[in-house]
């Protein structure tokens, strides 16, 4: 395998995620219910009392559900299509975790967002004049979310900020990109 590919390949793996929990959570819900059938079916060919309901029983009440109420009817397939549509989305849908994957020509670097956030926060404190401890960032799949509260008393320059921020995420070369929202709060933060 040639070194660009594995790169590649070593940088999907690191900012994907796998869909071995869901699928073992289903695989094992489904052992579950089996082993139960099972042991259901086994008890009732012994003539021994079932463990929760015997097997003809649940036919019974399976095939009677024709006869329920249609409120009632409507509501259980509206449940089991909502945990298959759940099913079918975490089946299709690309696990993402929280880094991304730079441009660099001979290595393989991934980059966590929360250091991504920690880099404009800086930012963002140094261009608005505040506290670090007065910015608060979250970073998304596509965008960054800036938000400062202002000393009291004191206006934090939006449009410093917003230039800062962007100069900062323009110097990144990595994948996805990042969009960039700053917010300032009406409301000033005593400082002590």
């Amino acid at each position: 395998m040639s070194t660009p590919a594995l790169y590649r390949r070593v940088v999907r793996r690191e900012t994907h995620s796998s869909r071995s929990t869901p699928a073992i959570t289903l695989a094992v819900v489904l052992i579950v219910v089996l082993a139960w059938l099972g042991t259901e079916s086994v008890l009732a060919a012994l003539g021994q009392a079932p463990l929760l309901v015997a097997p003809s029983d649940a036919a019974a009440a399976v095939l009677g559900a024709a006869s329920a109420p249609a409120g009632i009817l409507t509501a259980g397939a509206i449940v089991v299509a909502l945990i298959g549509l759940v099913l079918v989305i975490l089946a299709i849908s690309p696990g993402r975790r929280g880094r991304r994957s730079a441009s660099i020509d001979r290595t393989a670097a991934v980059i966590d967002d929360r250091v991504i956030a920690r880099s404009l926060a800086r930012t963002a404190s140094y261009a608005g004049e505040v506290d670090p401890s007065q910015v608060s960032v979250s970073v998304g799949k596509r965008r960054a979310v800036v938000e400062i509260a202002p000393t009291s008393g004191r206006r934090a320059d939006r449009a410093a900020v917003d230039e800062a921020v962007r100069r900062e995420l323009a110097s990144y070369d990595y994948s996805p990109a990042l969009r960039h929202t700053v917010k300032i709060a009406a409301k000033g933060k005593v400082r002590s």
